[in-house]
């Protein structure tokens, strides 16, 4: 029992070190704040924030602890209140201390302990301030032409600094953070800016490193590539680049599955309405089959009936067959209208913007032999009206307009009564 005994005493002494190396202990001091408690809380997906942690302070210290370390990534330090105060990264090292002398200057940040997270801090300050340098510059082009030679250069030395700031360990979150807010490097010789970073803009990326799902790294790179890039591009150039997306990560299964969750929100109903066979492709490609994070069967299953919805009424494609009763009691069969255009105009009689879309497709009529305009009441006291035709025609709110040419294929949809006559004459 003795030798037990000194056997497991051994064990422990021998153990200690690595368990207090697991620790997490962050000690922060900010100048003027006074609060009496404070949070640490994490990202969770690209909306909700979880508190994993909270503190008192102690001895005017803000002391934040873990009986372990915490996943690597990016955190919020928020007040009482939890609004937020700073963000900071938390790498490798969790045993650190930071003093603040003025919360919104990230330069009199002074870090102890971390190299890691004190590079992020003095990488977050240099970036911040020269984005708004070439911000002020860019919103004088027109008055400085000699501008953009200016800008050219500031993004140039910030890409040699941020590329500079890169730690020797190459499995640093750091490392992965920097690579997240660099820009894409454009070579010297290529012509088209815009066109080169659209097709290149995932290079770089080191889209598996999971802790980049404990920040918004990946948010705001979707977002700034499908708001600013792919979103000029059509449909078919868009599902490409999904695919090749989703191919980088098709080994790390929660990115892969964040992605995906990402593309479903932000597709589901696009801005731009030419881009809903892009929903239709993610069903098709990924929802309808694979395993994916919080995809119930139920919810499978009325995933893939949007994407049918979609597919049916996607511009170019033949309208769905529509019979209704109208306002004067009489059956209307869509496939029986014989003109050149015929605009489908749900509506509700409570709806002020329907009525005042009434009465300028009235003057369009007017001034158009050639155009029939079907006014189709989706009220809940209309009960002559079938709810397949709101489900097919994928009628979320009201006024709904679709233009139809001789043959019945929508040649455009979702567009206000005054812009009927200019996608007329568009074609």
């Amino acid at each position: 029992m003795k030798t037990f005994n000194k056997i497991l005493f051994f064990c422990i002494l021998v153990l200690m070190p690595f368990v207090m190396q697991s620790q997490m202990r962050i000690k922060i001091n900010i100048e003027n704040q006074d609060d009496n408690i404070y949070y640490l809380l994490k990202y969770k997906s690209d909306k909700t924030q979880i508190v994993i942690d909270s503190t008192n302070l102690h001895n005017g210290k803000i002391i934040i602890e873990n009986n372990s370390n915490i996943d690597e990534g990016i955190y919020i330090i928020a007040d009482s209140h939890k609004n937020a105060l700073f963000e900071i990264l938390i790498g490798k090292d969790q045993k650190f201390s930071i003093d603040i002398k003025e919360l919104m200057d990230y330069n009199s940040y002074e870090i102890k302990g971390s190299k890691e997270t004190s590079s992020y801090f003095d990488i977050y300050a240099k970036t911040i301030y020269n984005n708004l340098y070439i911000k002020a510059l860019n919103s004088e082009i027109e008055y400085n032409p000699n501008n953009i030679y200016k800008i050219d250069s500031l993004k140039a030395k910030l890409y040699e600094y941020q590329e500079s700031m890169l730690l020797k360990d190459k499995d640093s979150f750091l490392n992965t953070y920097i690579k997240f807010i660099e820009k894409v490097q454009v070579p010297k010789d290529y012509n088209n800016d815009y066109e080169y970073i659209t097709e290149h803009y995932f290079d770089e990326l080191p889209l598996c490193d999971h802790r980049i799902l404990n920040s918004r790294l990946l948010k705001n790179k979707l977002d700034d590539y499908f708001n600013n890039y792919a979103s000029k591009s059509t449909s078919d150039f868009i599902c490409n680049k999904i695919d090749l997306i989703i191919s980088k990560v098709s080994d790390c299964k929660d990115v892969r599955d964040y992605i995906l969750w990402n593309l479903y929100s932000r597709f589901f109903k696009p801005e731009n309405i030419n881009h809903e066979l892009v929903f239709v492709h993610l069903v098709d490609n990924y929802f309808s089959h694979l395993e994916i994070d919080n995809l119930t069967d139920d919810i499978r299953t009325e995933i893939i009936r949007r994407g049918e919805i979609l597919r049916n009424i996607a511009i170019g494609q033949a309208a769905p067959p529509l019979s209704y009763v109208n306002e004067n009691n009489e059956t209307v069969n869509l496939y029986d209208i014989k003109s050149k255009y015929t605009v489908l105009f749900f509506y509700k009689p409570d709806c002020q913007r329907c009525m005042r879309d009434k009465r300028v497709l009235n003057m369009v009529k007017k001034r158009r032999k050639d155009l029939e305009i079907l006014h189709i009441d989706i009220s809940e006291e209309n009960n002559k009206i079938s709810q397949d035709i709101i489900n097919q025609y994928d009628i979320m709110t009201t006024p709904m307009i679709y233009l139809l040419n001789d043959k019945k294929d929508i040649i455009a949809k979702q567009i206000k009564a005054e812009e009927i006559e200019f996608h007329i004459i568009k074609r």
